[in-house]
């Protein structure tokens, strides 16, 4: 019987974990054709210091390159500078230390990161991010660049033909939301997603081996997703609402139309903050409920483990270390 995932896995980070899965990957991405999957080494960082350090998949390919992995639905501007610290905290963890000090060059494995969008129809096939777009001024003296596939179904993947799998996790995403696009359940989209995959041979053996856990990682991933897109949209109601009344305020003193746009301004940002605030600690409440690690909150939410502590406190919740 197949060793049980546990379901605080993305079910991306599942997939690939395996690693026959993760070698097919790397050989489409790096246009290569390795054989031999026990080249690979999965790295992992673990500790206090890693509570919001964590990615998706980190790997070692011989003693030559080293592989970092990001699967999202929402592009972030940040992830050059996130891979650049979990790249240094990997560097730091395999050198040892008395090596700085000796006069020979010590020799790292090549890095390389990548992202894969899925979920996005109006992402190119292939793009990047730098680190240093995010500079205050100009500098050439770092640079760290990250290379973005949207592997969305329906776009012309470069990594799909080599990667039968990739294309097939990118349906199975495809299936659920086009469910829960159509007014199902998101439990019911999920569930139904499950089954009209194996019946059509789509992450067949997976499904197969790990169907009890899929549904509860799709399901955190899609709620999570859902609660955005509903903050979203009632940061947006709300913001509106309290611009109008804010505009409409100002304008009595300084003129209707100035006085609106102003207000609705400040109130479309205060709405949104609040509501995203709102979103987050509801998301948390429920990860604590599920009995999920503290650290693996952490990461999903992207929020300090002491904000996270108050928060369980406050609503007399256990804190699972």
């Amino acid at each position: 019987m197949a060793a049980k995932r546990n379901y605080k896995d993305s079910m991306f980070r599942a997939i690939f974990k395996d690693k026959k899965a993760l070698l097919s990957l790397y050989n489409a991405i790096r246009k290569t054709n390795i054989t031999d999957w026990r080249a690979i080494r999965l790295n992992s960082l673990k500790g206090v210091l890693f509570h919001i350090m964590r990615n998706d998949l980190s790997f070692t390919v011989g003693e030559e390159e080293i592989i970092l992995m990001e699967e999202q639905s929402t592009p972030n501007g940040n992830m050059p500078l996130r891979l650049f610290f979990y790249l240094a905290k990997l560097y730091q963890h395999s050198v040892a230390q008395e090596k700085l000090y000796r006069q020979a060059t010590t020799r790292l494995p090549a890095p390389h990161f990548y992202v894969f969008c899925v979920g996005r129809h109006d992402l190119p096939p292939v793009s990047e991010e730098r680190l240093s777009t995010a500079f205050a001024t100009p500098s050439s003296d770092l640079e760290l660049v990250v290379h973005i596939y949207n592997i969305t179904d329906g776009i012309d993947s470069p990594l799909f033909p080599d990667c039968p799998i990739l294309h097939q996790y990118s349906q199975f995403v495809s299936q659920v939301e086009a469910r829960i696009a159509s007014g199902r359940a998101r439990d019911a989209a999920i569930r139904e997603t499950i089954r009209y995959c194996m019946a059509n041979n789509i992450l067949y053996d997976f499904l197969k081996a790990h169907d009890s856990e899929v549904y509860d990682m799709v399901s955190m991933k899609f709620d999570m997703n859902t609660a955005l897109k509903v903050a979203k949209e009632e940061a947006r109601e709300a913001g509106w609402q309290e611009g109008k009344e804010q505009g409409m305020q100002q304008g009595m003193q300084q003129g209707m139309q100035q006085g609106m746009q102003r207000g609705m301004q400040q109130g479309i940002k205060k709405g949104r903050l609040q509501a995203a605030l709102e979103t987050k600690t509801s998301i948390i409440l429920k990860m604590l409920k599920k009995g999920m690690r503290l650290a693996d909150i952490a990461g999903i939410a992207e929020w300090p483990a002491a904000r996270i502590i108050e928060i369980a406190k406050k609503n007399n919740l256990p804190v699972t270390e």
